[in-house]
């Protein structure tokens, strides 16, 4: 009981802590959510690599942006301060509002320290991608699991970048959170050269396919996240798959 009441105590003054701002909104019926609004690009950069074990790999760049009228922040605190394989932490989501400050939002989302070479907190089941023929049936599953969201793409910001490795994102901050998160009119690319950033397609035949991408996947009828807007949280992109190369047909429009 006293571990517990220790871990509160100090969960309590970390996020009042946090670098990204305050944590408390006074009571007041004038205070409004400024909520993000996560949407995607189309997948692009397609290409073909045969592993070293003669698996055949479908390779390709996918993007995460905000465009929304508040920041996209999210935060795990880790009351040892020491990280390793399978460390799951609880996440919690802040949101702006309108008089500046943040409130707390509990979710049922979970981060996880990665064990694929990112070394670095993922939020798990984050997002999917899914290969589909070209009535909409599902015929893989993409390997990738986890995501660190920050800001790695602009996509229209006059701003700096907020989400990133001077504020300990997806790392173990000073004050034992693990913040993470996407700036208004930013993005998060997960470039086709990362690890784990590709399907596995030995043996599917040439033909027509599309490449489905869902941020925050609903578990019922909506994600775990707070959003201004959950109906433009997919993108995809129809390929036409040879042997030898990957052409794009058509895509899903610019959110």
């Amino acid at each position: 009981m006293n571990r517990i009441r220790t871990i509160a105590v100090a969960l309590v003054a970390a996020v009042a802590t946090l670098t990204f701002g305050p944590s408390v909104t006074p009571a007041s019926a004038a205070v409004t959510d400024k909520l993000p609004d996560l949407a995607v690009l189309a997948p692009f950069d397609f290409r073909l690599e045969i592993s070293p074990a003669g698996r055949r790999l479908l390779r390709f760049s996918t993007v995460i942006v905000n465009i929304g009228k508040g920041p996209f922040q999210l935060f795990g605190f880790d009351p040892d301060g020491v990280t390793s394989t399978g460390d799951v932490l609880r996440v919690r989501q802040q949101i702006l509002q309108s008089d500046g400050t943040f409130r707390i939002r509990s979710t049922t989302a979970t981060m996880m320290w990665a064990a694929d070479g990112h070394s670095h907190f993922h939020i798990q089941d984050a997002q999917r991608i899914f290969l589909q023929n070209t009535q909409a049936k599902p015929l893989e599953r993409w390997a990738k699991t986890g995501f660190c969201f920050l800001d790695s793409y602009p996509y229209g910001s006059t701003k700096p970048s907020r989400y990133d490795s001077a504020n300990h994102v997806c790392q173990v901050a000073p004050n034992r959170t693990v913040p993470m998160g996407v700036s208004i009119r930013w993005g998060d690319i997960y470039k086709s050269t990362i690890a784990l950033q590709w399907i596995d397609i030995t043996g599917l035949p040439s033909g027509d396919y599309r490449i489905l991408l869902v941020v925050d996947p609903p578990l019922e009828t909506t994600g775990r996240f707070l959003e201004s807007n959950e109906a433009n949280n997919r993108g995809w992109t129809t390929i036409r798959l040879t042997r030898k190369a990957v052409t794009v047909l058509t895509t899903s429009a610019t959110p």
